[in-house]
């Protein structure tokens, strides 16, 4: 037989033409792989770095310098008695001059310290709300969407709705005020009763597998805890919103309004409670929603 036999080619899929004898194969191009959506971290982090930090700095800083102008002031008048101190006693007697120059400079950084002190015990319960806000945003943008609900189906005007920024109060409703007080009840206290029975939502099946079935806590355990605490902590309103109310429920009080007389306790109560920022509210939701959820597993 004349010639060398051709060799083997086995088949190839989708009727491809065989390689000629002697060719590098090409690999095929690799599929491109599909973009999988950003987590619920990567998604949160994106809102953290989308706050308007610089805007903040800016805000703050006249606030920091003036204060800082204000204990240089205070500084430079101490600084001056003090001299001037020391030069009169200089001229009646060394004792005197050395006790004057002891109340001169450092004085002057001890009445800073103690400013600085203040500053930082007045600003750490306002970290500790904003903190608390942090924790449960969605609790503030629910809070702030069902306050805009109702205000806008009573037909009130609405100036501004903030649903999250990380102050306290974190989320609020500007709206005209209404003619009666029924209508301030429901919205002040319609998202309290709806945060509150979410929370017991919440928190009860999270309590029941500890408690009752003596089962392991999951991930959906620690995330029904989360959004428990997070609904319970901003049940109720915040000053903005109780004050007013409360306010109406005692004018209503004199004209001898039934629905003022039945609420004006009440509304007292948690304006009284609210005054001084969301610390006390968050405490005593949670301890509320918390005891209602153990409650009912017994």
């Amino acid at each position: 037989m004349s010639g060398a036999l051709d060799p083997i080619q086995e088949d190839l899929p989708l009727d491809l033409p065989a390689s000629p004898q002697g060719a590098t194969p090409v690999p095929a191009a690799p599929r491109p792989a599909a973009e999988l959506p950003p987590s619920l971290l990567e998604q949160f982090l994106a809102q953290l770095r989308g706050l308007p930090w610089a805007r903040w700095r800016a805000q703050a800083a006249p606030v920091l310098k003036s204060g800082a102008e204000q204990v240089g002031a205070v500084a430079k008048v101490a600084v001056s008695r003090g001299s001037a101190a020391a030069r009169l006693a200089a001229a009646h007697g060394g004792t005197v001059a050395r006790v004057a120059v002891k109340r001169g400079a450092p004085y002057t950084v001890q009445l800073a310290k103690a400013t600085a002190q203040i500053s930082l015990i007045r600003a750490f319960p306002l970290l500790i709300a904003r903190t608390i806000h942090l924790f449960g945003y969605p609790a503030v943008v629910l809070r702030t969407s069902i306050q805009f609900t109702v205000a806008h189906r009573a037909g009130l005007a609405i100036d501004e709705v903030i649903y999250f920024r990380v102050d306290d109060p974190a989320g609020y409703t500007v709206y005209e005020a209404p003619p009666r007080l029924g209508t301030a009840i429901a919205i002040t206290y319609a998202p309290t009763l709806v945060l509150a029975v979410l929370a017991v939502v919440c928190l009860a099946p999270a309590l029941t597998p500890r408690v009752v079935l003596h089962l392991p806590a999951t991930w959906v355990t620690w995330v029904q805890l989360w959004l428990g605490l997070a609904f319970a902590a901003h049940a109720l309103p915040s000053y903005e919103e109780a004050g007013p109310v409360a306010e109406q429920a005692r004018v209503g009080v004199v004209k001898a309004d039934p629905v003022s007389v039945f609420w004006v306790i009440p509304a007292q109560i948690v304006a009284i409670l609210t005054r001084f920022g969301g610390i006390l509210p968050a405490v005593a939701g949670v301890l509320a929603c918390w005891w209602l959820a153990g409650a009912l597993l017994h």
